[in-house]
């Protein structure tokens, strides 16, 4: 009956050294001063979540006793183990209480807490009013605020008053003023409707190349008269016939002639002169010379 007594009450004591959160307390002291005596031992600091039973004796782990349920100890080598905080009304648990921390309390949604223990809880002020002695307030005229239970703030003062305000302030927005900087650049920029500097540059290439092209046809085409000009055409010229009368013309105006002795030495020498052996082809320049040399050749005989 004995032993069965004995377990139970260990099952007991093994009951109250956990804390709440599963995690079972280590009895008795942490460190202690061992003296001079022999076995005797006085406590330093007790275990976290132990209290101070005995300031010496012969164990340590008699030293310190751990906190019962719902209570907890700070310090080291208190006495005796405080009542658990807990949370009502507006205040609900942040954290649990443990056998070496106080409940953590918290506010509900809306209200904050007055200090850092969160001791009490007041209304949040939203935004258009600011907190004042627990209370919420509206901004003053000339102030905003656009944020959750924060003090308001002066509006925007715009350079030249009313005229430099694009939108007027108010007690959730502050005054919205007009960028002289960006206002003078942007009236100082044109829009954008002008060609860029790549489409100006290939305009001017692609009419530079149309300019030399009709610049160049017409140096040929100039060119192409010019020798028409100078050469007969086939169809009204056989090439032989322009050929004996290039070699006529030729021998006649384009070289020197002997002087003329006697009426039958000129006949002869214009009658040799005339007679071509072959027929050759005719040049450009060899027409333009034998063309120029007929007409002076008819205008000595028509002399004559």
């Amino acid at each position: 009956m004995w032993k069965m007594t004995l377990l139970h009450g260990l099952i007991l004591a093994g009951v109250f050294l956990c804390l709440p959160a599963g995690k079972c307390l280590e009895s008795g002291c942490e460190a202690w001063d061992s003296g001079k005596e022999p076995d005797h031992f006085c406590c330093i600091r007790c275990k976290p979540g132990n209290h101070l039973k005995t300031k010496c004796g012969r164990k340590p782990q008699d030293l310190c006793s751990p906190c019962e349920k719902d209570k907890f100890v700070r310090e080291a080598l208190e006495w005796s183990c405080k009542r658990c905080s807990t949370c009502t009304g507006i205040m609900r648990v942040k954290e649990n209480c443990t056998a070496s921390s106080d409940t953590v309390c918290e506010c509900k949604d809306g209200f904050r807490c007055s200090d850092e223990e969160c001791s009490s809880c007041f209304r949040e002020c939203p935004k258009g009013k600011q907190p004042r002695n627990r209370e919420c307030e509206p901004c003053p005229p000339g102030t905003f605020n656009d944020k959750i239970h924060h003090p308001c703030i002066n509006w925007t003062k715009c350079p030249q008053a009313e005229s430099d305000v694009i939108t007027p302030g108010s007690v959730y927005s502050d005054v919205i003023c007009r960028d002289m900087k960006k206002t003078t650049a942007g009236l100082n920029q044109k829009p954008n409707t002008e060609p860029s500097i790549h489409m100006i540059t290939g305009i001017s290439i692609i009419f530079a190349l149309i300019c030399i092209s009709i610049t160049l046809h017409s140096v040929l085409m100039v060119t192409r008269r010019r020798r028409s000009w100078c050469v007969e055409e086939k169809d009204g010229f056989p090439a032989v016939e322009m050929a004996e009368a290039s070699r006529a013309e030729e021998n006649s105006f384009c070289f020197p002639h002997q002087e003329e002795g006697s009426d039958g030495g000129s006949s002869q020498s214009s009658q040799y002169s005339l007679i071509s052996p072959e027929p050759r082809t005719l040049q450009a320049g060899d027409a333009c010379c034998s063309s120029l040399g007929h007409q002076l050749l008819l205008a000595s005989k028509v002399s004559h």
